[in-house]
């Protein structure tokens, strides 16, 4: 198994700091995992809570797994650890009080993965051309949209779609969305956001971009996007490519970038042979 994955975040053009925070590793051959966090807070304490929650998760990950637990049971006690350490670290500063961040982790290993999730930041799964979201938003708009008391675009534009009903650490004890062991697919393409991208990008941008460019080019793409049409919260995002078979060469998607360029070069030497054969022409004629 051979995974490509590239892992930015954006202030934007409006928050004066940013309290996103995310994390990318390669834990061995065959496990990666993948943490992304949008704090809330004030006094900049949704900095404090989603560094602390993904830190605090993935140290506490490491530690189980070296106990050999299996990879679920290790997420689900880590991130119980990240909830009650930044619980705890609110209690004792009043500055602090009630922060708390959102919190996606996915962990990736033998072409399957497992996620642990809270609040409305977002996981996504590109396939065969489709783009589905993962995860659910633990949103009080989001329910009222599963109870049928809303409708699809009302929830789009409702004004307190981002008011959160649970999130990491602001009470004593949680239960997270756990979505344990999926298959994934060779070219399957993840893509793992806080909702500063997912409010100014629309799905099907984020799908072409993420299959058209490489990690690091969609990335670098899907922000200043998110940036051109109003950058109005913190931006993070994760791209991650898999791919089944490490032992076989791939060939990295060619940018639009690259390829224009080629063709502009294509074309000039083309220009150039014209001419080169019309003077010809004219010399021996």
């Amino acid at each position: 198994m051979k995974v490509k994955y590239y892992g930015k975040s954006d202030r934007g053009k409006v928050r004066s700091a940013n309290e996103d925070y995310f994390i990318n590793e390669k834990l061995d051959k065959n496990e990666y995992i993948f943490v992304v966090a949008d704090g809330m807070g004030g006094h900049n304490a949704g900095g404090i809570a989603s560094e602390l929650g993904a830190l605090t998760f993935i140290n506490q990950y490491k530690y189980q797994r070296k106990k050999k637990k299996s990879i679920i049971d290790s997420m689900f006690f880590s991130i119980k650890e990240a909830n009650e350490t930044i619980y705890k670290k609110s209690l004792s500063d009043p500055k602090k009080s009630g922060m708390g961040t959102t919190f996606s982790a996915c962990v990736i290993s033998n072409m399957k993965a497992y996620i642990v999730h809270v609040g409305d930041s977002r996981i996504y799964l590109i396939r065969d051309n489709d783009i589905k979201r993962v995860t659910t938003d633990h949103t009080f708009v989001e329910k009222m949209l599963e109870q049928g008391k809303i409708t699809d675009q009302e929830a789009l534009h409702h004004p307190q779609k981002n008011i959160l009903y649970m999130s990491l650490g602001v009470q004593k004890s949680l239960e997270p969305e756990i979505i344990d062991d999926f298959n994934i697919k060779d070219e399957d393409v993840i893509v793992m956001c806080s909702d500063g991208l997912v409010n100014t990008v629309t799905n099907n941008q984020m799908k072409k971009f993420s299959l058209i460019y490489n990690p690091q080019e969609s990335v670098e793409k899907l922000i200043k996007l998110a940036n051109k049409n109003g950058g109005t919260d913190n931006i993070t995002v994760q791209v991650i490519r898999i791919n089944k078979a490490e032992g076989v060469r791939r060939l990295e998607p060619i940018s639009i970038e690259k390829e224009n360029k080629r063709n502009s070069l294509i074309l000039l030497l083309f220009i150039i042979l014209t001419i080169l054969f019309i003077l010809w022409l004219i010399l021996t004629s």
